[in-house]
């Protein structure tokens, strides 16, 4: 019964755990790179695992990806669509716990450390999706959450040029990333292609593709695939940042979502519980990480079993907050007033 305020409310369709799932590693990895940030920060001793958790930052081209293949699916699966309609839904579903902790973020900092103007200008930049062209001090990693915002506003209209032609789609994310070389703006070209990467394999996906004959091999090499999508990333060259990993990331979600490999491992309720509340997490997760590291950090003096620690409490900690701030707003149309 509990369990239940704990699950994501789907609005339509057929609700694919694996995609939750694929949201578990993702928002794991970020939370790993953030405990191990914070650590840094504050005790001397280094980390055996810093080198290899330092990758994690890399769950958020995950994300990305991942926003690339639902919408898009959505976008092929609907035969009239409705900018309108589709623009309420983004609202009505990300707005609310974005203005609710930011709002809360911001007033809780400026009891503490007092009311000023740039306080108040950085509270207007985050609320309106600017910060990352000046400056975020109430909740610093909603500089993803810009990028997504303009994917979402962008999407339906690069739909109408691109529809499901795979090689249009690939051109686009090819000349965006060929264009971020040149101006490395704080704006979508930078990072459309890993969004470029859900949209083909949402193509694919329309299309009838033919199993892989040799199933275990096909499973080693998609999770190999993740395995140096996370683990090359340490070798932060232009090789492997905007080529090599591109590539892993698509072979590993190709294998997952067209292939089907995995589906059973990444269907557990607690990968699934986790993934669906992975909005909230993202959202909240950074001053937890601070509140509980503080207090954890005069306790246990392993800095492996600490950061473990963080991860675990900090988790469950934003879970908690699931069932008031994200899960009464994932319900479709929940803000109209019942006859």
């Amino acid at each position: 019964m509990y369990l239940k305020l704990f699950k994501r409310v789907v609005s339509k369709g057929t609700y694919r755990p694996e995609i939750d799932g694929l949201r578990f590693i993702a928002i794991i990895a970020v939370l790993i790179f953030h405990v191990d940030a914070f650590l840094t920060l504050y005790m001397d001793k280094a980390s055996a695992l810093s080198s290899l958790w330092f990758t994690g930052h890399y769950g958020v081209p995950l994300f990305f990806s991942i926003s690339g293949f639902v919408l898009s699916s959505q976008l092929l699966k609907t035969k009239k669509f409705s900018y309108k309609q589709y623009l309420i839904r983004r609202i009505e579903r990300i707005e609310p716990p974005f203005l609710i902790t930011t709002i809360a973020f911001y007033l809780l900092l400026s009891f503490r450390d007092g009311f000023d103007q740039e306080k108040n200008y950085s509270l207007f930049r985050v609320l309106t999706y600017t910060s990352n062209f000046d400056t975020n001090l109430i909740n610093v990693v909603t500089w993803s959450l810009e990028i997504e915002v303009v994917f979402y506003l962008l999407l339906p209209l690069l739909y109408l040029l691109a529809k499901d032609t795979i090689w249009k789609w690939s051109v686009l994310a090819v000349c965006t990333f060929v264009f971020s070389q040149f101006y490395r703006l704080p704006f979508l070209n930078t990072y459309f292609h890993w969004f470029a990467i859900g949209i083909i394999i949402a193509i694919l996906e329309t299309k009838k593709t033919s199993s892989f004959s040799y199933k275990l091999l096909g499973q080693t090499i998609t999770l190999l695939c993740l395995i140096l999508f996370f683990g090359l990333a340490h070798y932060e060259t232009l090789l492997v940042i905007e080529i090599v990993q591109p590539i892993l990331l698509f072979f590993f979600l190709y294998g997952v979502l067209i292939q089907k490999y995995f589906l059973k491992y990444l269907s557990f309720t607690s990968f699934t519980i986790v993934g669906g509340a992975c909005y909230i997490i993202y959202l909240i997760h950074f001053q937890v990480i601070s509140v509980t590291g503080h207090l954890l950090i005069p306790i246990i003096a392993h800095r492996e079993i600490l950061s473990l620690v963080l991860v675990v409490v900090t988790t469950l900690l934003c879970l908690m907050a699931f069932p008031v701030l994200e899960r009464p707003f994932m319900k479709k149309g929940w803000w109209k007033i019942k006859s």
